[in-house]
């Protein structure tokens, strides 16, 4: 993949790998059994600039291009997909809030979330409707006190829940899709520790209660019915890439243990590794490896040179990426036998980690129908002379992208009802 990065990003690669090597692999198995990261590593996100990797340096960040963000991410998910979240949410809220946050909200909090002095995160999921966005109970009232708004509902399932100082809550007021900044502090919010999860142990996982919070029209980010359309997109575009990279970064280390454990590792007189149906796995494992490489940086240099495929490319990215590493993490633990089925093994833990890789930003079979639908009505717009390759792509773009955002709540619906 050498070829394919400048040596600016070779150098950021390197340098990413060295941090994950330092600061995540000696504490990783700690944090899974704790069931929590300490706002020390969190930190050291923080000072390393990784948290505001793609702000503008105006506001403390990076100005990385995506490509390098990629790397950042797959860095870290090599040892670590919990702590990668970190990296995931916080991109999620700062890239929402740099694009749609009014001037005053950027100075207030952007500065803070890209140093780690303020962690961030997004509050979209409810206990009974899921990320149905149409079926969301969370409500935004008006109080009557100039433009103050009285926030009442509740949250679940909201990674770095636990350690966030404000959240990006969305709910509707006057019936209309809303989005608003909520600082932990704010009277009437409770958060509640959410543990013992499959995967993702250590993600600070939560869920948010909400008695009549009161919340400064100031804190709006976006105007009513703007949220689900503008700001939800922005975030999730940013969330899918971070996760397909991510996934990549779980489906090398799962590919690094095997090779190695089969290498080394003995069954009577013959080495694990010569076994045919050992290289089997290994060579599934190492063709996914290389293919989601590919299909992750070209989403990321997509989205870097604002191609109108770029949300295409992170659909398909984040859809290769988190089914190969289940593939490759259920292969790992088969070829570790009994030890890939221990807590102290990482397979193990890569295991566990890989099937919430399916359902975050989209799960696989949304991703599916969307992506079917897409090629589809590719191949149908080819049939029309009128319409040039580049405005289609961009019109597809667009109907995925909203697909994504809106797409969770038919298929509860029909669930539902079956």
């Amino acid at each position: 993949m050498k070829l394919y990065l400048t040596t600016e990003q070779q150098r950021r690669s390197e340098e990413f790998q060295a941090f994950a090597a330092t600061h995540v692999a000696p504490h990783v198995a700690e944090w899974d059994s704790a069931q929590e990261i300490p706002r020390s590593a969190i930190l050291d996100l923080g000072r390393a600039g990784y948290l505001g990797a793609t702000l503008p340096t105006e506001y403390g960040g990076q100005d990385w291009d995506t490509v390098t963000f990629g790397l950042l991410n797959e860095a870290l998910g090599r040892h670590d997909s919990a702590y990668t979240g970190f990296v995931t949410v916080h991109a999620m809220i700062s890239m929402a809030l740099l694009k749609w946050g009014t001037a005053a909200q950027r100075r207030e909090w952007l500065p803070p979330l890209s140093r780690g002095e303020k962690i961030g995160a997004i509050a979209l999921t409810e206990p009974a409707g899921g990320s149905d966005l149409n079926a969301m109970t969370t409500r935004f009232t008006r109080s009557g006190r100039g433009d103050e708004l009285i926030l009442n509902g509740e949250k679940k399932w909201i990674s770095g829940g636990q350690a966030a100082d404000v959240f990006l809550i969305f709910g509707k007021v006057d019936e209309k899709p809303v989005a608003c900044l909520v600082p932990r502090e704010s009277v009437g919010l409770e958060v509640e520790p959410i543990r013992n999860m499959l995967g993702f142990r250590a993600a600070g996982m939560a869920g948010l209660r909400f008695h009549d919070v009161p919340v400064p029209g100031a804190n709006m980010v976006g105007k009513p019915g703007f949220a689900f359309s503008h700001v939800v997109p922005v975030a999730m575009h940013f969330g899918r890439i971070s996760t397909a990279c991510s996934a990549l970064g779980l489906l090398r280390g799962c590919f690094e243990e095997s090779t190695t454990y089969a290498a080394t590792r003995s069954a009577g007189a013959q080495r694990i590794g010569d076994l045919g149906m050992i290289q089997s796995m290994i060579a599934r494992m190492g063709v996914d490896l290389e293919a989601t490489k590919l299909l992750c940086w070209s989403a990321c240099r997509a989205k870097d040179e604002h191609r109108p495929e770029s949300y295409t490319q992170a659909l398909m990215a984040k859809y290769f990426s988190s089914r190969a590493a289940v593939r490759a993490a259920a292969d790992a633990i088969q070829i570790h036998g009994a030890a890939g089925c221990h807590e102290s093994s990482p397979v193990a833990r890569f295991f566990r980690a890989s099937k919430i890789m399916e359902m975050i930003e989209g799960t696989t079979q949304v991703h599916e129908h969307i992506l079917g639908r897409g090629f589809v009505e590719e191949a149908a717009g080819r049939s029309r002379p009128d319409i040039s390759h580049g405005s289609l792509c961009q019109r597809i773009g667009d109907r995925r992208l909203f697909d994504l955002v809106n797409l969770d709540q038919r298929l509860s619906r029909t669930a539902a009802h079956a």
